[in-house]
């Protein structure tokens, strides 16, 4: 175990716990350098979704995405608070705008499609969810059952 993951021990255990104030008090402990490194940031990112605190998320979020733009984890975390503020096209954008490496994942594509398709990109929608499901099939099951992707298939 390595010095910074000894140091974020506590938080997380509350944090999975579900003692999600108790997790932000054990973060408000650390010293100001700790409490500036991205794997800090995300935790705190995951406290507040977890608490639905969805403009607060927007707010840290997009900070961290420019100071740390080579970080997957604050795009998807942020763009997930802008899509329950259905504030579909800023999280379209955020998204089309993340590191490459994030473009690995199928929740990556998941995204991409709900936001396209709430904005009746329906083709779009289409493109992102196949590549979705060529990264993995069970997403598929999931996307039957969501209202936001009637339209691409309407």
């Amino acid at each position: 175990m390595n010095r910074l993951d000894s140091i974020l021990a506590p938080a997380q255990g509350y944090f999975e716990l579900g003692l999600f104030n108790d997790a932000w008090e054990e973060l408000d402990k650390l010293e100001p350098k700790a409490k500036a490194h991205p794997d800090v940031l995300l935790l705190r990112l995951d406290i507040l979704l977890a608490l639905s605190r969805w403009e607060d998320v927007v707010t840290m979020g997009i900070g961290c995405c420019s100071t740390w733009c080579d970080f997957d984890g604050f795009f998807l975390k942020t763009a997930r608070a802008l899509i329950h503020l259905n504030d579909f096209g800023h999280a379209y954008n955020l998204l089309k705008n993340a590191p490459e490496s994030l473009h690995a994942l199928p929740e990556y594509h998941h995204e991409v499609a709900r936001c396209a398709a709430k904005q009746g990109l329906r083709s779009e929608a289409r493109n992102a969810l196949q590549e979705c499901f060529n990264r993995d099939k069970s997403y598929r099951l999931r996307v039957l059952d969501d209202p936001d992707f009637e339209a691409v298939f309407g």
